[in-house]
């Protein structure tokens, strides 16, 4: 009897731990397919995560609580996310921190304090160079950490930068800024000077795009200053009155195709956004901003854009300042990975090594047979309306 008892004990020991096995498979189940909804939603409304954040976890709790633990710059997502996972016989904690992070940073806008400051993809010097901005370019500041600041340029691009690079407002102080006289610089490059004379001396450097408050105006310099305090003068002649420029800046054919060429022989700069050094995508972002227009950061997002232009037969349906795309193909999937602006006579104009005209005619000195051989798609920008990635400056609320 004794063997006997001791034989359905061990039988029992065996079947419970059984038991809750199943039920934990169960849980951790339903767990795993609430995960999945989750993940799905963020996906279709932050589909591309160099232009919006939705990280979203569920944690489950005891009595069966459920926690919803992250961040997102998609309120529309949350709310999906959390009417989707509404049951009324569950206890659901919404602890999604909606970005920017008002409840920490008081102080959610900002403005680049210098020439250009680099953009990264995590906050650490080693980090991959993804993106620039210019002084004066207005940003959302999503998060900080430690001596970095996660933050969100007007083309929607997400990277970190620097604390110190950025002056921190908050909605009243940008009001100030954006109410306040503003001029634009229109060089790609130059000096903001100490006095208002040819032999001054400097206190920095500008690049064309950069936005200055003009304060006065002397000897035919203009007295501005900048977003972190500093004053300086810059040449009359080389400066226009933002609210002016954003407003009668014509973007046509041969205004693009004059300002790409003043880039020509500007050295190529893995995630160079700006007249000092360019990427491919960062020299077609450049041309069209000092036109006027906020195109997209990367390639491939700038070919997601503009109207469709029929290449398969040739070039002549092609117009100055088109955007060229080339990559590879497989099947129907496009990888973009190069992008050029057109240039009329089956010349196109490009960052690859360096900003240089190339040609799809195979009798000229400047053809390139990878380029031609690699062109996928072409995009028309100049006159396209309503597209949320081509965005007139002086429709841009931050601006």
């Amino acid at each position: 009897m004794k063997n006997l008892g001791f034989r359905w004990l061990f039988k029992g020991l065996v079947f419970i731990p059984g038991i809750l096995f199943i039920m934990c498979s169960c849980h951790s189940y339903n767990d795993k397919k609430l995960q999945k909804e989750i993940d799905l939603i963020a996906a279709r409304f932050v589909p591309d995560r160099r232009v919006g954040i939705c990280n979203v976890k569920l944690e489950a709790g005891e009595k069966g609580i459920l926690i919803l633990k992250g961040e997102t710059t998609s309120p529309e997502a949350k709310n999906e996310i959390i009417k989707t996972l509404y049951n009324p016989g569950k206890t659901l904690i919404d602890s999604i921190i909606n970005l920017p992070d008002t409840a920490v940073n008081k102080k959610s806008f900002g403005l680049v304090t210098l020439s250009v400051i680099n953009l990264r993809k995590e906050p650490d010097h080693t980090s991959e160079l993804v993106a620039q901005a210019r002084l004066g370019t207005p940003v959302l500041i999503l998060k900080s950490k430690n001596s970095w600041v996660q933050i969100q340029t007007p083309d929607n691009y997400i990277s970190w930068t620097e604390a110190s690079s950025v002056k921190l407002l908050n909605k009243m102080e940008m009001d100030v800024w954006k109410d306040s006289e503003r001029v634009i610089y229109m060089d790609n490059s130059g000096w903001l000077h100490d006095n208002p004379s040819d032999n001054s001396g400097v206190e920095g450097d500008l690049v064309g795009g950069c936005i200055m408050k003009k304060t006065g105006e002397l000897k035919g310099y203009f007295s501005v200053e900048l977003p972190d305090g500093r004053a300086g003068f810059v040449e009359r002649q080389k400066v226009m009155n933002f609210n002016d420029w954003k407003l009668v800046t014509p973007c046509t054919e041969e205004s693009i195709c004059s300002v790409a060429r003043t880039f020509l022989g500007l050295p190529y700069l893995w995630g160079g956004s700006s007249a000092k050094a360019v990427d491919c995508s960062g020299f077609v972002q450049s041309v069209y901003f000092m036109n006027g227009l906020i195109l997209q950061r990367d390639a491939s997002l700038q070919a997601l854009h503009g109207s469709v232009i029929d290449i398969s037969n040739g070039y002549s349906r092609l117009k100055k300042g088109d955007l060229l795309f080339f990559g590879s193909k497989v099947n129907e999937n496009q990888h973009i990975t190069h992008v050029a602006i057109y240039l009329g006579n089956m010349e196109y104009i490009n960052s690859s090594g360096r900003v240089m005209i190339n040609s799809f005619d195979s009798t000229q000195t400047n053809y390139n047979r990878k380029r031609k051989n690699s062109l996928l798609a072409a995009k028309r920008i100049i006159g396209v309306k309503n597209d949320p990635g081509i965005v007139p400056v002086f429709k841009h609320p931050w601006y």
